[in-house]
């Protein structure tokens, strides 16, 4: 049978910015940049006998002002060449109003966020310190000021995102298209032959993406930051998850094989670049749901009965078996953060928070059932009935702010902020 030929595309504004990122290489040696600075240098007097340092502040200034103005025409032309189908009016419009915004934390955070009308298949993220949310009919980016730098039609059946210090990945869980964005525009997307059921990116921008193929039950695929096909890692186990460290460096891969009538967990570990496995471990018995890296070099396995911690050696650092059944999870740096429910006529739930080890540390018991849980820093919030519960994991101590709605969820933001997500708006917590 002849392979169909996977689908893919840089947008020109892709490329553009791929571009810019080795512009020093690509102008070295050009003889008109020579002539350029020799001729500045002249009208500022820098190659007179006393080069004074006010002629070479002078110069700098100069050539600065140069640069600023050659790229602002280029991204001009740009808008205006290809507005239409490369990046909107509005766009571009908020590009300018909130560039200084855009990595940076905010003190104007709005209490609410609108974004569509109510449908049941959301995924949200937190981007660059504001919030990224995709739907089937909706992609939308706000700002930490609340300002769409983005909104664009979603024809996806089941979106998911992720997203990177730089860039968010979203695509279409079951189905084949995913596509990387910035915050204003698409700037890479592609079309696989076999569904994809998973993916990851890390901070400095690289990504992978699981898939089958016609030989292999799973194939995960590993991107550079350029977009570029790094290496495929075959496997005939289903792949759970499979996700990057924060730096890019190593490869957490989950996967079952249950053939045989026995179920068989395994985590492997790939360090990129390598032609063999960093680090492999069977775990038997046990159903998977998640590995997750907590550190660099700590991955947080999560299973159905069980989470532990492993090193990137594959060494097991600690063990926890639940006294209840799992009902959420919550990752952050260095450390997660559980809820178990309580199946008694009680109806209660425990919170318990671990750190990058595996070891115990903080446990409170809650009333009522929980809808969801984030962690950061060391507080732990939590929505359950109709509050939002701010626990200090160190101390101890609880906040309330009363809080209906349910089918929500918690992202905490960068700045410690938090944000709860329903069908309709998000709602800011600010604490500052």
């Amino acid at each position: 049978m002849k392979k169909k030929r996977e689908q893919q595309d840089i947008s020109f504004l892709g490329r553009f910015v791929l571009f810019f990122r080795s512009v020093s290489e690509k102008i070295r040696g050009m003889r008109f940049v020579e002539r350029l600075v020799s001729s500045r240098k002249a009208q500022v007097g820098y190659e007179g006998e006393s080069s004074p340092r006010e002629a070479k502040l002078a110069l700098g200034f100069d050539m600065a002002r140069l640069c600023s103005v050659t790229v602002l025409c280029v991204l001009l032309a740009i808008v205006l060449l290809f507005g239409g189908s490369i990046i909107s009016y509005e766009n571009v419009y908020y590009m300018f109003k909130d560039i200084g915004y855009i990595s940076s934390f905010s003190e104007s955070r709005p209490s609410i966020l609108s974004y569509s009308e109510p449908v049941s298949n959301q995924s949200f993220s937190s981007f660059k310190n504001g919030l990224a949310v995709v739907s089937d009919s909706e992609i939308k980016f706000f700002t930490s000021t609340g300002r769409a730098t983005l909104t664009q039609g979603s024809s996806y059946t089941n979106p998911k995102i992720v997203c990177s210090d730089a860039s968010a990945l979203v695509y279409d869980q079951g189905r084949h298209s995913f596509s990387v964005y910035n915050s204003f525009i698409s700037v890479y997307s592609e079309t696989l032959e076999y569904p994809i059921s998973y993916a990851h990116m890390s901070d400095d921008g690289s990504f992978c993406v699981v898939t089958r193929s016609s030989d292999y039950g799973s194939v995960v695929r590993i991107y550079d930051n350029k977009f570029r096909l790094e290496s495929e890692y075959f496997k005939n186990d289903y792949v759970i998850s499979a996700e990057l460290s924060p730096n890019g460096r190593f490869v957490a891969v989950l996967s079952l094989d249950a053939s045989g009538g026995e179920s068989k967990t395994t985590l492997n570990v790939l360090k990129r670049g390598a032609r063999e496995l960093y680090s492999s471990e069977v775990i038997d018995g046990e159903m998977p749901y998640r590995a997750r890296f907590i550190a660099n070099d700590r991955i947080a396995l999560i299973c159905a009965e069980s989470a532990s911690v492993y090193d990137a050696a594959g060494k097991r650092k600690g063990l926890y078996v639940y006294p209840d059944t799992l009902s959420h999870v919550a990752f952050a740096e260095n450390g997660f953060a559980l809820i178990l429910e309580d199946n008694s006529v009680s109806a209660g739930s425990l919170l318990t928070v671990f750190d990058r080890n595996g070891n115990l540390k903080f446990a409170e018991k809650l009333d009522s059932g929980a809808f969801d849980v984030a962690l950061f820093g060391d507080h732990a919030y939590v929505l359950c009935g109709n509050a939002l519960l701010k626990i200090n994991t160190i101390f101890g101590g609880v906040t309330t702010r009363a809080f209906s709605a349910e089918n929500a969820g918690i992202l905490a933001m960068e700045n410690g902020d938090v944000m709860i997500c329903t069908s309709t708006a998000a709602y800011s917590i600010s604490e500052n």
